[in-house]
């Protein structure tokens, strides 16, 4: 499903395919490759993605916000990384980026059926109100189960994909605390 990429231009499509998007790989040389690749096309992508905005709004405030981090330390996702003394155009050319950056193009990591599931029992994000959350984190909860996906990184694509879908902040952190409920 690509209902929520990022449309890309025909030069950026062609610098993404110079990106190594893997998360891990199986050697340290194999990885320190990667990363020695990707430090220059990932720089053209993201000036060029800002040069025109391309980003989403919510997707910025998940990097760049500390309201959207709800881990126990109050910084932002890039602060995180600053905090660890990493700054400048290093924090996105750090092997950590990546996730960060696919969210950046292609919105949270689940399966197509999963969020159209999770879609179809939301309705309309407008009508949303907080005598839904219940039932829309009892449906995360069950999706994640029936799919058997990760438990621990679940909870925070379901997040994403709330957000991306207009809903508030305050209902995306409720289901993804609902998700991780699972045991």
């Amino acid at each position: 499903m690509n209902k929520y990429h990022i449309e890309l231009t025909a030069p950026e499509r062609a610098i993404l395919e110079k990106i190594d998007l893997r998360v891990s790989h199986r050697h340290h040389d194999e990885g320190h490759a990667a990363y020695k690749a990707n430090k220059e096309p990932i720089l053209a992508l993201l000036t060029s993605l800002s040069s025109r905005k391309a980003v989403p709004a919510q997707r910025l405030s998940y990097w760049n916000d500390p309201r959207y981090n709800y881990g126990r330390i109050k910084a932002s996702r890039k602060g995180l990384f600053e905090r660890n003394g990493c700054t400048g155009a290093d924090i996105y050319t750090h092997p950590h980026f990546i996730p960060y950056l696919r969210y950046f193009l292609f919105g949270a990591d689940l399966l197509a059926a999963v969020i159209a599931s999770f879609e179809e029992k939301v309705g309309n994000p407008q009508w949303v109100t907080s005598s839904d959350i219940v039932p829309i984190g009892k449906c995360a909860r069950d999706l994640t189960r029936q799919n058997r996906l990760d438990v621990s990184e679940a909870p925070d694509e379901f997040f994403k994909l709330c957000l991306d879908m207009g809903l508030s902040l305050g209902i995306a952190e409720s289901v993804m605390r609902s998700v991780k409920q699972i045991r």
